[in-house]
């Protein structure tokens, strides 16, 4: 009788040990363009989608923002600038206004910038530069720096959640299939 604890023991330590392995795999089978990630405080989701004849050349991600508390969807992409030191640069975008026109908000897109800046992937080692492959690995979060600022001021946000407050850092959440 003293067998057999000990087997159930050894049984439950190696399925553990499968079923972390079996997550660690599937954590690193989900790419950047198959990713959700969630902002604790406010609730707001970056969920990105595979490039699928998207206009720009230096486009390398897009992705669409859901306000929390609202139906709202916002059109959102990251793309490389030029040069010899590129970097990703993300861009949230909103339907205009004119207020929105009149400060020069609007772009090439024939929407209006609600947050624009780099984009870094964070890793158990601090942030690092986002990494510009399309089959890239999803990092465990993502620093969008100033997007709290900026996202609090957007007028959809500030409706649907007057006391609310948004930071800059997102955390994996989910792969998507398509």
């Amino acid at each position: 009788m003293t067998r057999h604890p000990m087997i159930v023991r050894r049984l439950a330590v190696v399925c553990l040990a499968l079923l972390g392995a079996v997550q660690a795999a599937s954590a690193r089978e989900c790419l950047l363009s198959h990713a959700a990630y969630r902002e604790p405080r406010s609730g707001a989701v970056l969920q990105f989608r595979p490039l699928d004849n998207e206009p720009a050349a230096l486009t390398a991600e897009v992705f669409s923002v859901t306000v929390p508390n609202t139906d709202t969807r916002l059109p959102a992409d990251i793309t490389w600038t030029n040069g010899k030191n590129s970097f990703p640069l993300g861009t949230i975008r909103h339907a205009c206004t004119d207020d929105d026109r009149e400060a020069g908000l609007e772009d090439g897109s024939g929407m209006c910038r609600i947050w624009m800046g780099q984009v870094y992937a964070l890793t158990g080692g601090g942030a690092e530069q986002l990494n510009s492959r399309e089959a890239t690995p999803a990092p465990k979060g993502l620093l969008l720096p100033d997007f709290g600022a900026a996202f609090t001021e957007f007028a959809d946000f500030a409706n649907a959640n007057p006391d609310g407050s948004a930071w800059d850092a997102f955390t994996l959440t989910g792969c998507s299939d398509e």
